[in-house]
């Protein structure tokens, strides 16, 4: 095995300690026992006990681990609505992987640079960005500068009330933190106190780097008046909570006062961070800027070709497209650590209270660049897109010709693969409204910006951008599996752009008519091209008062834009054949679609002429699913009592009855008694048998009946299986329904009753179409993985003609005794 350079191999190995410091630091080790402790708590709360989640959590709680990972993505946030508080995440650094990574970014740009000063953290949490910065400087052994921890360190409460923080900071904790990762020395100083205060009497000479973290703005501008002037050239100012209303203008204040020139970048939704100007260099350059009318563009590098450009054209959003840009941002999307992109940001004719500016724009990344077209904005967004499209540089092009559109996540990287995947190809996105429905509709029922505002805010947006899809619905009556006419995020080459041109600008209508729906015709027209569409993804159209989208009354004003295609283009608009590619995955938040009968079943039915066919597997399969998400299940009743089951379930249950004439019928999970009740009815009508209904919640008024026996206990006890054998007997005649539960409630109630059941008889095990079978995916392992088991142990074989009526929340569950 050959061997690399010395220099190289002991970079790599700083980089893998660096890498498991920062892990450690965020506690991403030991994800399961997190998991494991969280579940333990719900069983404090009232849940039951999985042991297969404890055993194994990261198999048997998916979701869960899933967004723990995310959390540590994230850390933390402030402002816009988003959650403050995640200091409650048992790790050192509750400031999340991305804010991590920028400091290691920003202390990699000091070594690089020889800046000198010491390194200064102040509001410090449980220390964790403070420790990283002093393996930083271990690890590449940089000598002289020193670490600064400031902070009251006396649990205060936080401002306007903030006072749920689980880990306040304690300087003993603290200093056991660093101690733990043998980065404790004296190269380590402690300041106790108010900070700008501790750091204005401190005896710090220069700063290489300044972390502030606090939410109280006035405490933010008194530590930068106190430290600001200490911060060597070239060093670096990190404002954690920059995103919080109150620090940012804090920030904007002091920045203003003293003349900063220096561009101020969006680490991700919550932080910011500006580098001090070399001597002699000024401010950096970023990306392309086009300042005040058309002007020229200035290009840092002009024999730079990157993988993508985005186009995004904005108009008196400033609102939404704060969100819309920081969903496009590196911060944000997944899975483009190694795409050269950059997003041209395109205002077009916004008020002067709605304009971005060019510091914002940039804020969001080196990325971002920005073009306000002044003057010669146009009522129509046709010539903004073009002119996006002019400035870029990348052979691969995506638009958004709306910028109120926030995207989730695999956006750019499900776009690209489907670019070079399917090429000669384009790639979009499929189209969503937040909110509770249709927003033209939505608006004229009272859906506002502050309405939306508080359904992100409860999605903790943007700690998982995919739970976008929990608040918002398709865009007219499409789904996933529909054909398309437009998207508001569309990829294409550069290639075909040439070809056949960019958006038409003789479509001039205020916010352009059918201008977007003209360019995706033409793109989706072309011969040879495929038309690829992301499945799991989607761009989510925020309420801003546009031109169409946001129209109370928008039947009228889409027919004077039919009527300006028809005459533009001498024909009425129609969308062309598609055969569609997919790309993506479907989430579980994002696996919503219409009822649908595929064309194939037709052909069962024809085959089958005059006699009885087999209903077809898939259209039982989206019988069950629409008829349970439709919820009339809930309100399936008997004589007046709901029985939460489906009425074809219900007709087994008779007809079971009838044919064994069982001496008892135990059920689990009595609810709201409408299930007893029914099947004391039909022992009525067939002269004979008991219920005896066992759950352990008391139900305030239970159906009477002299059939029906009810007893009190969890069905998953032995003490209640004792006492149930004393009201049966022990080897009754008897029909065993167990409603449903987790994976071990249901084995155990099921070894419980299973002894009532004689050779012949049956035991049905209910809801087993959770877990995904095909309803309910996250539920965890439930019935259907008890089925599995029970089947397992060979007494007791599937009945399938029990489910012939198509119409089953007990899929494989009537299970008949043969042994």
């Amino acid at each position: 095995m050959g061997r690399g350079e010395p220099a190289d191999h002991l970079e790599r190995v700083t980089d893998r300690y660096l890498d498991l410091l920062r892990d450690a630091l965020l506690g991403e080790h030991y994800l399961e026992n997190e998991m494991r402790i969280e579940h333990l708590l719900d069983v404090v709360g009232g849940a039951d006990l999985d042991l297969d989640k404890l055993a194994d959590p990261a198999r048997h709680d998916a979701s869960r681990l899933r967004r723990l990972k995310r959390e540590r993505r994230v850390g933390e946030l402030a402002g816009d609505g988003a959650p403050r508080d995640r200091a409650g995440i048992p790790a050192s650094a509750a400031l999340g992987r991305v804010r991590l990574d920028h400091l290691r970014g920003c202390l990699e740009a000091l070594r690089n640079d020889a800046v000198e000063g010491d390194l200064i953290e102040s509001g410090t949490g449980r220390g964790g960005a403070a420790i990283f910065m002093r393996g930083f400087l271990e690890a590449h052994e940089i000598a002289g500068s020193r670490v600064w921890v400031v902070d009251r360190f006396d649990g205060r409460e936080l401002p306007d009330g903030e006072d749920d923080v689980r880990f306040p900071p304690v300087l003993n904790s603290v200093r056991e933190g660093f101690a733990r990762f043998d980065l404790l020395d004296d190269r380590v100083k402690f300041l106790q106190g108010p900070p700008a205060s501790e750091l204005g009497h401190s005896s710090i000479d220069e700063v290489a780097l300044l972390r502030v973290d606090s939410i109280d703005p006035e405490e933010v501008r008194a530590i930068l008046e106190a430290i600001y002037e200490r911060v060597s050239p070239g060093g670096f100012v990190v404002i954690d909570d920059y995103g919080s209303a109150g620090c940012q203008e804090a920030v904007e204040a002091f920045r203003a006062d003293i003349g900063v020139q220096e561009p101020l970048e969006r680490i991700d939704w919550s932080a910011a961070a500006w580098r001090r100007a070399a001597t002699g260099r000024g401010p950096r350059q970023r990306g392309r800027v086009a300042s005040g009318g058309a002007g020229a563009n200035a290009i840092v590098d002009p024999t730079r070709v990157r993988d993508l450009s985005v186009v995004v054209v904005v108009h008196d959003m400033l609102r939404e497209a704060r969100r819309t840009l920081h969903s496009l941002s590196r911060s944000y999307q997944e899975g483009v650590e190694d795409l050269d992109y950059e997003v041209i940001v395109v205002e077009n004719g916004s008020a002067p209270e709605q304009r971005l500016g060019e510091e914002l724009v940039q804020s969001f990344g080196e990325e971002f660049c920005y073009i306000d077209l002044g003057e010669e904005a146009l009522l129509s967004p046709a010539a903004a897109i073009n002119r996006g499209i002019a400035a870029s540089s990348a052979p691969n092009v995506a638009l958004m010709i709306d910028g109120a559109h926030l995207l989730t996540p695999g956006v750019l990287r499900y776009g690209m693969l489907g670019l070079h995947a399917y090429r000669p190809a384009i790639v979009s996105a499929k189209q969503w409204y937040v909110g509770p429905g249709q927003q033209p509709q939505t608006v004229a029922s009272g859906y506002d910006k502050g309405f939306e505002d508080r359904l992100l805010a409860a999605i903790e947006w943007p700690v998982d951008g995919y739970r976008l899809f929990e608040i918002s619905h398709f865009i007219g009556d499409r789904d996933w599996f529909d054909g398309e006419w437009e998207s508001n995020c569309i990829f294409v080459p550069r290639a075909l752009l040439d070809q056949v041109g960019g958006m038409d600008e003789s479509f001039d209508l205020p916010g352009g008519g059918f201008v977007n729906l003209d360019f995706f015709e033409r793109m989706v027209g072309t011969p040879g091209v495929s038309l690829v569409t992301m499945l799991g993804e989607g761009s989510f159209h925020q309420v801003h008062g546009g031109t169409t989208t946001n129209a109370v009354e928008p039947h009228e004003l889409i027919s004077s834009y039919d009527d300006d295609y028809a005459e533009l283009r001498g024909r009425r608009f129609h969308v062309p054949p598609q055969w569609t590619h997919y790309v993506g995955t479907l989430r579980a938040a994002a696996r919503r679609t219409k009822p649908r009968r595929m064309k194939g079943f037709r052909h069962f039915s024809e085959a089958g002429g005059s006699r009885p066919t087999p209903m077809p597997q898939d259209l039982k399969t989206e019988f069950i699913d629409a008829f349970w998400r439709s919820g009339e299940w809930h309100r399936t009743p008997w004589l007046g009592r709901p029985t939460h089951r489906p009425p074809t379930d219900l007709l087994v249950y008779q007809e079971l009855i009838d044919r064994i004439r069982p001496d008892w019928i135990v059920e689990t999970r009595t609810g709201a008694g409408g299930r007893a009740l029914f099947l004391a009815s039909i022992c009525d009508l067939v002269d004979g048998g008991q219920v005896l209904s066992i759950d352990g919640y008391p139900l305030a008024e239970p159906p009477a009946h002299l059939r029906i026996t009810y007893l009190r206990g969890d069905p998953a006890a032995e003490s209640t299986a004792a006492r149930a054998r004393e009201i049966v007997g022990e080897r009754p005649q008897g029909i065993v329904i167990l409603g449903g539960g987790d994976r071990g409630q249901v084995v155990r109630a099921f070894h419980n009753y299973a002894p009532f059941v004689p050779v012949g008889s049956y035991v049905i095990v209910e809801d087993t179409i959770l877990e995904g079978n095909p309803v309910w995916p996250d539920f965890g392992s439930g019935p259907a993985a008890a089925l599995r088991k029970i089947i397992g142990e060979g007494d007791f074989v599937a009945e399938p003609w029990a489910e012939r009526f198509g119409l089953t929340f007990n899929a494989g569950g009537f299970l008949k005794r043969v042994r």
